[in-house]
């Protein structure tokens, strides 16, 4: 009977002092062999992979990409205390370790190749599944293990590859891998869409109650994803790594840029984006000019109208995460404190916000950062127009702000309606100033994007009723964005198709086109000025994603960006004059991002201890 293994597990996590027959009877391996027979254990099985995939990239408790960037976070008592393991918070303060490694997903994901793996070798003993769904279901894990290498290697750098599980019988030696230079890794992610692409279904061919699986955009998408990747600095050239070597004296990473990579990458987008366009992929709502509209577009593009039940937004959606269980955990920390005069632990607790970075990176009603509009430049950003009840900061901005934020004295749609926030000392939406009480906005502002009018609190019933949504992993408009920053990349300018792209994204939200917006402050900026306002036009429409933790880090930007400290209002103040007026947000860690350390998390040490050819990243 042939035995299997995951070599990872077996020659590093189970070495020394552990026998994996011990841990998996003989009886296991049969039990394997024999579920494989039926149709119904073998869905069972390929839906499991999807429900591991859920569990960890969907809550912003695990996923250190939710928390590990400079543009969300949570207040100060909830980031120390110990009845939450809100590790993507440490990886902000530069605290990532290689013993009990903060944020780490190295063995749950070796768990997820290894099944898949499983799945990959005994599926052709299914006896009462048609070929069809046979190769369909085979093609669907293969891009599964090529999507769980793609978020190892941009957690991790190069890492070890596991084509198939090995018999427990080899030399311990042999179970010892090395890690694969990056782009042998990358080139093996490409190769799994690749032969996926075969018999994955499009997006319309799917049957309904398989929702939970790739599409072919989605597979072309993420192929997108990955060769953007591979472009982009971290990976291409990076000086950084220049002594990251294996045991043996090979290189890990590339020392010579190739500027034909972003070539390859923006041929990959295009490609997706016709064929998403070509099936019927659209972003959610139509151009307008009419701002209003156009917040309206951009938020219910995430939590939906209100009418469908749900913002399963399947149309500018190609790949996403919708465990409700995780997604009301989620709204219930995110949405702000409503049917309480003072702090409760009940209902929505407001203890999930974006930065001041996150609020300060909206544009203008006009397209432009606050410093290049004409309208705008020469205003004291934080004063208050004379009548006016909030400062001029909060006036005039991008509809995406107004869909994405929540501030003083701003409209908020939750409980059924559109409240005002008011968020002074002694008001509802305040900060009571006790540091011991955890549920608190600790910067004056709240996350709209994520929350609906339709998410209510019975103060009653002590009940919340949740909309429904997806987390989007995988959106068309980032695909537009990718095209952009690739072809800048490539050419130094913005071609017309990607002009194209980025007006589409703009529109939808009641922007002026690139063109229009710039022309106002001279025009098209050029160079490393354009290259910062491609970063800003990604950072911004796909704000509070999980996008930019890993955007920062494939720009080399993050020791810069992450050493900032974020800003607060003074949450004593009582009035407009003494609320308004700008400090240091209250933070637990002390910053230390530095470079490369940070850039990549730590390999667990006990793996190292155990495999003395697997490398640890530099700096631990």
């Amino acid at each position: 009977m042939k035995k299997y293994l995951l070599s990872i597990l077996c020659g590093i996590l189970l070495l020394p002092g552990c026998n994996y027959l011990d841990m998996v009877p003989e009886k296991d391996i049969e039990t394997i062999e024999s579920l494989f027979e039926q149709r119904t254990k073998v869905e069972n099985w390929w839906k499991g992979l999807y429900s591991e995939l859920n569990r960890i990239f969907a809550d912003f408790r695990v996923n250190t990409a939710y928390l590990g960037a400079d543009e969300f976070v949570t207040c100060q008592a909830l980031h120390s205390s110990t009845l939450y393991n809100l590790d993507g918070l440490k990886i902000a303060d530069g605290l990532q370790m290689s013993q009990n490694p903060y944020g780490s997903i190295w063995y749950r994901m070796y768990v997820v190749i290894r099944n898949c793996n499983i799945f990959l070798e005994n599926v052709d003993h299914t006896y009462n599944m048609s070929e069809e769904d046979r190769n369909w279901w085979k093609a669907d894990v293969k891009a599964v293990k090529a999507y769980v290498y793609f978020e190892l290697v941009r957690r991790y750098g190069p890492i070890c590859l596991v084509p198939q599980n090995m018999p427990v019988d080899l030399p311990v030696k042999d179970y010892q891998l090395p890690r694969q230079h990056v782009d042998t890794c990358f080139k093996e992610i490409i190769n799994l869409l690749e032969e996926s692409m075969e018999y994955v279904p499009k997006h319309s061919q799917r049957i309904s109650n398989y929702g939970h699986t790739f599409s072919l955009e989605a597979v072309y998408a993420l192929k997108a994803k990955v060769l953007l990747y591979a472009a982009s600095p971290l990976f291409n050239g990076n000086a950084f790594y220049s002594d990251f070597k294996n045991p043996d004296g090979t290189f890990l990473i590339n020392q010579t840029y190739d500027r034909e990579k972003w070539k390859r990458a923006m041929d990959a987008a295009k490609e997706a984006i016709d064929l998403c366009e070509e099936n019927g992929y659209k972003l959610y709502g139509n151009s307008t000019n009419d701002l209003e509209q156009g917040k309206k577009n951009y938020h219910e593009a995430f939590v939906g109208d209100g009418i469908s039940g749900s913002g399963f937004n399947w149309n500018e959606v190609l790949f996403g995460f919708a465990e409700q269980g995780t997604i009301s955990y989620c709204i219930k920390n995110m949405a702000p404190r409503v049917e309480f005069t003072s702090y409760s632990t009940k209902g929505f607790r407001g203890s999930l916000f974006p930065t001041w970075d996150c609020v300060s990176r909206y544009y203008t009603k006009n397209g432009l950062p606050w410093a290049d509009d004409p309208e705008t430049k020469k205003l004291d950003p934080y004063s208050i127009a004379p009548g006016d009840s909030t400062v001029r900061f909060h006036r005039n901005r991008d509809p995406r702000f107004y869909a994405s934020i929540g501030f003083d004295r701003g409209n908020y749609d939750v409980q059924g309606k559109t409240i005002v926030l008011k968020c002074r000392r002694g008001e509802m939406q305040q900060n009571n100033g006790n540091a011991k009480d955890e549920y608190q906005t600790d910067n004056g502002y709240y996350c709209q994007k994520w929350v609906s009018k339709y998410d209510t609190y019975n103060r009653t019933t002590d009940q919340i009723t949740y909309n429904r949504w997806c987390f989007p992993y995988m959106r068309l408009a980032e695909l537009y964005l990718s095209y952009a920053e690739a072809d800048f990349e490539y050419s130094g300018t913005l071609s017309t198709a990607s002009l194209s792209y980025l007006n589409k994204v703009r529109e939808r939200c009641g922007l002026p086109t690139f063109a229009d917006s710039w022309a106002k402050a001279g025009g098209i900026p050029s160079g490393e000025k354009l290259r910062e306002i491609l970063h800003d036009e990604r950072s911004i429409e796909l704000a509070m994603e999980g996008r930019r933790f890993h955007d920062m880090r494939r720009w080399k930007i993050a020791h810069t960006e992450m050493m900032r400290y974020q800003k607060s209002w003074t949450l004593s103040g009582k009035t407009a004059d003494s609320f308004y007026k700008l400090t240091d947000m209250k933070e637990t860690g002390v910053r230390n991002f530095t470079a490369p350390k940070n850039y990549w998390l730590a390999i667990p040490q006990d793996q190292i201890e155990v495999n003395p050819n697997l490398v640890q990243n530099p700096g631990y």
